[in-house]
């Protein structure tokens, strides 16, 4: 009760700093955001974050608290109230983008509330047994497939790096076809050896309780950390909070200690990524407040972006059709995205969104899933493509606290926990990472189950 109270109070708080504050127009309702969110975590999403745990609600309560609270009050103190385009978005524009913003926050939530309530009151924490993996045989043959996939792309390796990315290190799906195809199954491969590690460790444990395979554990955690595949940093962030995650799944009154390790590790690396990177902000560092916020605006999916997201559908009406939308869905998933990379004749709206942003073909930002929902559907249907990904992270949730094996709870956490960046993403890319994470590990986790070698 005492964290509803502060973050009602928080929110409260904030409006009031920011209706005394804002000094641009079209901002003037930009004190519903704080307030709205006050309300709707009291209400709807408290209950299933204190109740109903589990890794996308700790992920999606960060992040809407940072976009409806922390990014509202950084607007106002930084004064910085626009963004990367040269034509900024109408006064107008901005208006209806702080009312699609809280509309979306308080059907997503009362949605969130009312489907998960049916979760079992069992959380993603609880100390139940977790399952290990009967077979063997079809992960075993997989990853000899891959080393003889290796061994006829040896480039493919560059796409991994320990530590450190490497100068020279290529990007998923920078190469041919069967760089790419390779690539694709040694990242599944790492994680099947990963597991089945764990899975020994574990089993080893569970037997002896020696504190050893513990200590082992972890480090097997550290080595599937360390070892990077590309330079994007949600990619590492998520993986590596996932592992973190299954060590505490199977660890939880032991794992404490190397907990605060990886953390420590996962912060310096992601710095590693940064520099690697090369990230210029807004500024170039000349005013933090500034690049804070518009780093914000752009990652979350702020007020900005979404009021040019409202303009994007203002531009380009002719392609918001039924049959643009599907394109717009399926191109992005894996296998449609061969099928359909030669079908000419259909816009992604990211692509239109991003012509409005520089009124060229550089394509450097992320239309908010809200804004895609707008161009496709209005206001009042807007939130209908965040909602679908909702129902799907609940039916995942689901099939781990079903089965509760400890590849489904790695391999279904990842994008699980990725789904709680929704806001600030859209459905295109939604797909894609979800698709790429779930298509081959689950395909080669079912096999495995069915095909058993008997002796």
């Amino acid at each position: 009760m005492s964290v509803r109270i502060l973050v009602l109070t928080i929110g409260i708080v904030s409006s009031i700093y920011i209706a005394y504050n804002v000094n641009k127009s079209g901002y003037e309702l930009l004190f519903m955001l704080p307030l709205v969110y006050g309300c709707v975590f009291v209400f709807f999403i408290s209950p299933i974050l204190f109740k109903k745990f589990n890794m996308f609600i700790a992920v999606f309560s960060l992040v809407t608290f940072t976009r409806y609270v922390i990014l509202p009050i950084l607007i106002v103190f930084s004064g910085w109230y626009g963004g990367r385009s040269s034509v900024p978005p109408a006064a107008s524009s901005y208006d209806l983008a702080l009312k699609l913003m809280s509309f979306e926050l308080l059907v997503v939530s009362i949605v969130i509330y009312f489907l998960f309530k049916k979760l079992s009151n069992k959380n993603e924490f609880s100390k139940t047994i977790v399952k290990l993996p009967n077979n063997k045989f079809v992960y075993l043959l997989f990853i000899f497939v891959s080393f003889l996939l290796l061994g006829l792309s040896p480039n493919a390796l560059t796409t991994f790096s320990f530590i450190i990315p490497s100068e020279n290190m290529m990007d998923l799906g920078e190469g041919s076809s069967l760089e790419t195809l390779t690539t694709y199954f040694l990242i599944t491969s790492k994680y099947i050896i990963f597991l089945l590690m764990m899975s020994y460790c574990y089993k080893k444990y569970v037997i002896s309780s020696k504190k050893k395979y513990i200590w082992l554990s972890f480090l097997i955690v550290l080595l599937n950390i360390l070892i990077l595949f590309g330079d994007n940093r949600s990619d590492f962030i998520i993986t590596a909070i996932v592992s973190l995650f299954l060590l505490y799944k199977l660890y939880p009154k032991q794992s404490k200690i190397p907990i605060i390790i990886v953390i420590i590790t996962i912060i310096i690396v992601t710095a590693f990524i940064t520099s690697h990177r090369n990230t210029v902000t807004y500024t170039r560092g000349d005013n933090p407040m500034v690049d804070i916020t518009d780093t914000l605006q752009v990652y979350l999916g702020g007020p900005y972006n979404v009021a040019i997201a409202i303009e994007t559908a203002r531009l380009f009406p002719e392609s918001s059709t039924p049959i643009n939308l599907v394109y717009d869905l399926l191109r992005p998933a894996m296998g449609f995205n061969l099928i359909l990379k030669h079908v000419d004749g259909f816009e992604f709206t990211n692509y239109l969104f991003n012509y409005r942003l520089f009124f060229s073909d550089h394509v450097s930002q992320i239309m908010p899933i809200i804004g895609q929902g707008y161009y496709y559907f209005g206001f009042v249907f807007s939130p209908l493509l965040i909602i679908g990904f909702i129902i799907l992270v609940y039916y995942l949730i689901k099939s781990i606290q079903r089965q509760n094996r400890i590849e489904l709870i790695f391999f279904l956490s990842i994008p699980i926990t990725r789904l709680g960046f929704a806001m600030g993403q859209n459905a295109g890319i939604l797909i894609n990472d979800t698709t790429f994470f779930l298509f081959l590990n689950l395909l080669v986790f079912y096999l495995n189950d069915k095909v058993v070698l008997r002796k």
